[in-house]
């Protein structure tokens, strides 16, 4: 789905949907406005924003802001106010999380294909990766960055969190739109609530073994995140899934974990680090969440 689909999902409540691909996610984007004209004009924005963003930060393009800073490592490269801005918060959720959140993390990821048919790779060729890995090694200043040689950066666990809310709030900037919801690939902020006053409803897939029926979330405003391994796995020598979460410090799965966390939020990028983090506990998932004040849910293989 190259362009965008647009249609008219409620004519009396004029709720307006766009349909479009971008940062390989299929995403959608719900506004409630009177103006036919003018709520075709705010959805080809917002396909255009996502697409902005993922051309400017996707480290698998190299005329990216990231794929330029990983081509040149060495020395000191100038970055613009909004990627510094970025490069802060990988920096705080870096802190906040003590180190398990990493974005120099992906390097590891070259050498996994969670395709459910390639084995991982071997403990040895993760060692020979590890000391290009750690936030710590990369250097910071005012507009500047300096990456060590073979360390990278991959904002992927963040991008298209930082999308769904950016999109979001200038939508919701605009007087003419009433309710306004964006959902990039299940990163999903709704901002504004419904002028008719009924909920948002957003379905959460059941993916327990025995479970038959989805989950439906209703909400006026807030944000959700859902983080998994339900679709990117690989198969270990004993016939164990291992999901595509990596532990930073050592490049391997996290054992024993959940296999999804839904986490509600008042941002994306709040709910999405959550989530990401609540997986990278394991069995203390829960736990975690619990400590944190936030309404979730998990899911887990055979413990629950």
């Amino acid at each position: 789905m190259s362009e965008i689909q647009i249609d008219c999902m409620d004519t009396a409540s004029h709720l307006w949907r766009g349909r479009f691909s971008a940062m390989k996610s299929p995403c959608e984007v719900l506004l409630e406005c009177e103006d036919e004209s003018l709520a075709q004009q705010h959805l080809q924005w917002a396909r255009q924003e996502a697409l902005r963003i993922e051309q400017k930060f996707s480290r698998f393009l190299d005329e990216s802001v990231i794929g330029h800073l990983n081509r040149t490592q060495g020395q000191w490269v100038e970055v613009d106010a909004e990627t510094q801005a970025l490069l802060d918060f990988a920096d705080q959720c870096w802190q906040l999380s003590d180190g398990w959140i990493d974005v120099t993390v992906g390097r590891y990821f070259q050498l996994w294909r969670f395709d459910g048919k390639t084995p991982p790779p071997s403990r040895k060729q993760l060692k020979q990766l590890a000391p290009f890995i750690g936030w710590e090694k990369v250097k910071r200043r005012a507009g500047a960055v300096f990456l060590p040689e073979g360390v990278q950066i991959d904002l992927g666990g963040i991008g298209k969190e930082y999308a769904v809310d950016k999109v979001a709030v200038a939508l919701s900037q605009a007087s003419e739109l009433s309710g306004v919801l964006v959902n990039f690939g299940g990163d999903i902020h709704a901002i504004t609530p419904r002028k008719t006053g009924q909920p948002w409803q957003i379905g959460v897939e059941q993916v327990r073994a025995g479970a038959e029926e989805n989950l439906t979330l209703s909400f006026s405003k807030g944000a959700i995140a859902t983080s998994g391994s339900t679709y990117r796995f690989v198969v270990d020598k004993r016939g164990k899934k291992l999901g595509h979460i990596l532990n930073p410090h050592t490049g391997w799965p996290v054992r024993r974990g959940p296999v999804s966390v839904t986490v509600l939020a008042q941002t994306a990028i709040q709910a999405g680090l959550l989530s990401t983090l609540a997986m990278l506990k394991g069995e203390k998932a829960e736990a975690f969440l619990q400590g944190e004040g936030v309404q979730h849910y998990c899911q887990w293989e055979d413990k629950k």
